[in-house]
């Protein structure tokens, strides 16, 4: 027997096509007719059944194991790991902070600064964005900063008042600032100048002082030699003292052109005594503000002994007094000579003990007249 097909469920059978979104070109399906004749319609609009469909991946529960962080110079850390299967990406952090996502199993972390102790550790990353723990931690530290080629430097500390030291020091070429430190620690940095006051220290204390120069990317130099200056009433009134006595010593040897240094030998000795510095600090002093002034150290001895023997000694005593000038306070060799004169020139008689010790002297004598 033939079963037709009904209008009305032909409609039903539209309605149901238009609803689920199937297109025309879409197959209709499969048709089967039981026992009694009743036609049953079977449609695929695609898809899988719930037993069909994979299960869902598993986010990534592993860091990776192996994490290692080593300085490579004085601004980079280069930081590797060890990879982990499944992971598309890495997430990289330092000190606690996010740093960088990277694919490989290794990053370099440029730009730091010197003698600086960073730590990292490393997550990985899914397909989906899934992100594991994190790895343990690696930790490394860049390396010192090298230090500019740049010097000699030479500091001198001065107190010029109780609470007021005063610093200078040569120019370097190539520096673009110096910085300045006291008893070690950081104190204050000069763009240009070659010196500078320390101000407002306590009244009675010893200050110690050095100096670096800064090149054009920061780089500092060997620090230089240190000054140490006290700031104390006493110390205060002896410098006032010496740079009253300085002074009259400058107008002396530029009004007479002679000028007795205060200055003792061992007996039949010729080197020069530390606490002689600040009297011959003098003539460094004068031949520093006087550039086209020369002088000549003369030796001089009493009668006692042989002609030969008082010649030799004073010219040597003369000598050493010249080249404690030229390297203690930089005088060009050129402006300073050294003579000996032996017994030769007395200022005072021979016959007497205090005339022998005024004999016994050393002098510094102008050479030729300076241009006003």
């Amino acid at each position: 027997m033939r079963k037709t097909f009904h209008p009305i469920m032909g409609a039903l059978f539209l309605l149901m096509v238009l609803c689920s979104g199937v297109s025309a070109k879409m197959p209709l399906g499969e048709r089967t007719i039981d026992s009694n004749m009743n036609v049953a319609w079977k449609f695929d609009f695609g898809g899988l059944s719930d037993q069909e469909k994979p299960a869902p991946s598993a986010p990534l529960t592993m860091a990776p194991i192996e994490v290692s962080a080593a300085a490579v110079s004085d601004s980079m850390i280069k930081v590797s790991w060890s990879a982990v299967s499944g992971a598309a990406n890495y997430r990289i952090y330092r000190d606690g902070k996010y740093l960088a996502t990277n694919p490989d199993t290794h990053l370099s972390d440029p730009g730091l600064n010197g003698a600086t102790r960073h730590c990292y550790h490393v997550t990985s990353v899914g397909a989906t964005g899934e992100e594991s723990g994190q790895s343990r931690q690696a930790c490394a530290t860049t390396l010192e900063n090298p230090k500019a080629a740049l010097g000699p430097l030479v500091l001198t500390a001065t107190a010029v008042t109780k609470t007021q030291i005063n610093l200078s020091w040569n120019p370097v070429n190539g520096a673009l600032g110096y910085k300045v430190y006291r008893d070690g620690l950081y104190l204050m940095t000069s763009t240009a100048a070659t010196s500078v006051p320390d101000k407002d220290l306590r009244e009675a204390g010893r200050y110690c002082y050095q100096v670096t120069a800064v090149d054009t990317v920061g780089r500092e130099s060997e620090k230089s030699n240190q000054a140490c200056a006290e700031g104390s009433e006493k110390k205060f009134a002896e410098q006032k003292a010496d740079t009253a006595a300085a002074a009259s010593f400058s107008k002396e040897i530029l009004d007479k052109g002679r000028v007795r240094i205060e200055i003792e030998f061992d007996y039949n000795k010729s080197e020069v005594k530390p606490k002689y510095h600040q009297e011959l600090k003098k003539i460094g002093d004068v031949m520093a503000a006087n550039p086209e002034l020369k002088i000549v150290i003369e030796g001089h001895t009493d009668n006692v002994g042989g002609k030969g023997y008082n010649m030799k000694l004073s010219a040597r005593r003369a000598e050493a007094v010249r080249t404690y000038i030229i390297e203690q306070f930089g005088v060009k060799k050129t402006n300073l000579a050294a003579k000996g004169y032996g017994m030769s020139k007395p200022i005072a008689s021979n016959k007497t003990a205090a005339g022998r010790q005024k004999n016994r002297r050393v002098e510094a004598a102008v050479e030729y007249a300076i241009k006003k």
